[in-house]
């Protein structure tokens, strides 16, 4: 990916998250274009991954609109998610982790210990990162060779925050330490994958899905706080 496209992506990722649209508004790539000074090409590719990851859906012939969804709705799909990928964790450790596989995992590793190095994280930064951790989550999943887990999981992904490569910017997220953290449990996972630690190694990828609830909530408590504005694409529902 671009470094215009990384920046153009990661942008309307975060004024989605920050409230710049209200659910279920229309958005249009001549519109957006227009507002961020780039040509449509880089909106129209953004807008093909925002709506992989949920946060809007796409009308023949009438642009996109800004879907909306519960903290429940998201909450409860990481927990699958966390759960599917655990189990295929589990079944690559005990049948061994294909050499291919172990080579790309590492080449994850590297690249995010480079982000999280930064003194400073970017928007763009935050964008790679996204793309290396689907990397990663989806060589283990391949690994498998699980195709209804691996379908599954393509269900959970249509949620907005659910999708490996989302990593969420608000203002009430650090996201820098974020990263870290997620990037210290891969390392542990890919440990545990290369010792053949089947029930470690679940255990590793169940608590990792967890990096994005925790950052879910934080957002939801800001919210609900009133210390930060809620994301037109997220409802917060209480019991």
């Amino acid at each position: 990916m671009s470094s215009q496209q990384a920046r153009t992506t990661a942008r309307l990722r975060e004024m989605i998250w920050n409230g710049a649209f209200a659910p279920g508004e229309r958005i249009t790539e001549s519109a957006l274009a227009s507002a961020l000074g780039v040509s449509r090409t880089p909106v129209r590719v953004a807008l093909s991954l925002l709506e992989q990851e949920g946060l809007v859906s796409g009308t023949p012939n009438r642009g996109f609109r800004v879907e909306a969804y519960s903290v429940d709705d998201i909450s409860d799909a990481i927990d699958v998610r966390g759960t599917l990928e655990g189990m295929a964790a589990r079944l690559v450790a005990e049948k061994g982790l294909p050499r291919h596989t172990a080579m790309e995992l590492r080449r994850c590793l590297e690249i995010g210990d480079r982000i999280i190095q930064k003194k400073l994280v970017t928007g763009d930064d935050a964008s790679d990162y996204g793309e290396m951790n689907e990397r990663f989550h989806c060589a283990i999943v391949e690994a498998s060779g699980n195709k209804a887990l691996e379908n599954g999981l393509d269900l959970t992904h249509k949620l907005p925050f659910v999708s490996p490569q989302t990593v969420a910017i608000h203002e009430s997220i650090d996201t820098k330490r974020q990263m870290t953290v997620a990037q210290t449990q891969h390392w542990l996972i890919v440990e545990a994958l290369e010792n053949g630690e089947g029930a470690r190694a679940e255990a590793l990828m169940r608590e990792h899905a967890n990096v994005s609830k925790q950052a879910l909530n934080v957002i939801g408590a800001s919210i609900e706080s009133g210390e930060h504005p809620m994301p037109p694409s997220l409802r917060i529902v209480t019991a």
